[in-house]
């Protein structure tokens, strides 16, 4: 009998300090490892640098932070946030079901103008300054489909860079490889409209046109000829500043933007209707139209070689 009170008092004292470590943070988790978080790479050729937004599918207040100029990697912190999500950087969507990885790149904006069926930037602007959280479910449910399609109509594009089963959304991205080198070679244009032209801009083939269709229908659109990338990049030598341009609609005064190359040049413009530029100035004077357009640098020296420029056109009420 006195075994087993010994044995019971024992036990009381081994209970009482698994009680008192675990009262004192000694359990196998944390807090911070279970902090729900979409993360990701904004990315079109070079890594986006600036800010990233979400918005919820509760309308709360816009959440934003911080992408890392060098690798394009953000992240949010989405406690107490709603899901699905709506990710923006620049005038490029994104979408995630949750939290996870969601990267911001031109396929996953065209991907998310599919399954929502949104037919140019001022609705899809529209939207994401004003959630519906019915609709933001049914568009993520679609984002299967809209992945699918993407795949299916740009396959002979994505297989010539070894991503033809890659989701740009949550595939992992490696800066200069890949995706991502295949937006190095090609730039999105967007016009008033709606209209996209994803077209090889890699000092060689500039204006050869990849993809052309409606921003909201991807089946609706039509392959170019596909350029097989080459093993070495081409290098055009020119260096043109700044390399997005990120400005804002001005109903009452053209917005301009004065561009700059590192040896001369002659300006022009890729993107029809996207403003126009001063051939020997640079100086560039914008739409009052929501968009992306390129902007292009032609060597004095040597006219096959090439640079081009992106302008982000963003409305009054939408932060770049």
């Amino acid at each position: 009998m006195k075994i087993n009170k010994f044995t019971s008092a024992i036990y009381l004292v081994l209970t009482a300090v698994v009680f008192a470590l675990s009262g004192c943070g000694g359990g196998s988790s944390s807090p911070s490892s279970s902090t729900p978080k979409v993360s990701g790479v904004a990315s079109s050729g070079a890594p986006m640098s600036g800010t990233a937004f979400l918005k919820d599918s509760a309308n709360h207040p816009e959440m934003s932070t911080t992408i890392n100029a060098q690798t394009g990697a953000f992240s949010f912190n989405v406690s107490g946030e709603t899901a699905p999500y709506m990710l923006r950087a620049g005038t490029l969507y994104s979408m995630s079901s949750g939290p996870g990885t969601a990267n911001i790149n031109p396929l996953t904006h065209l991907m998310v103008a599919n399954a929502a069926g949104f037919a140019n930037m001022s609705s899809m602007n529209a939207f994401y300054n004003n959630p519906n959280g019915t609709e933001m479910n049914t568009i993520s449910g679609k984002m299967g489909t809209a992945l699918t399609t993407m795949q299916t109509t740009m396959q002979q594009l994505l297989t010539s860079y070894g991503v033809g089963s890659v989701n740009p959304i949550t595939g992992p991205v490696t800066i200069g490889q890949g995706m991502d080198r295949m937006f190095d070679d090609m730039k999105m244009t967007i016009d008033a409209n709606g209209n996209v032209s994803m077209m090889y801009v890699n000092g060689t083939a500039t204006g050869t046109a990849a993809y052309t269709g409606p921003m909201g229908n991807m089946a609706g659109g039509m392959m170019g000829t596909v350029i097989t990338p080459s093993t070495t990049p081409p290098v055009s030598g020119i260096t043109i500043t700044p390399s997005v341009a990120k400005m804002q609609m001005n109903a009452l005064q053209a917005p301009q933007q004065q561009f700059t190359a590192n040896i001369p040049v002659t300006w022009s413009m890729i993107t029809a209707n996207g403003g126009t530029i001063d051939a020997t100035s640079g100086l560039y004077t914008g739409p009052n139209v929501q968009g992306m357009f390129l902007v292009k640098a032609t060597s004095i020296a040597d006219p096959t070689k090439t640079a081009t420029a992106t302008v982000q056109m963003g409305s009054g009420g939408m932060m770049m």
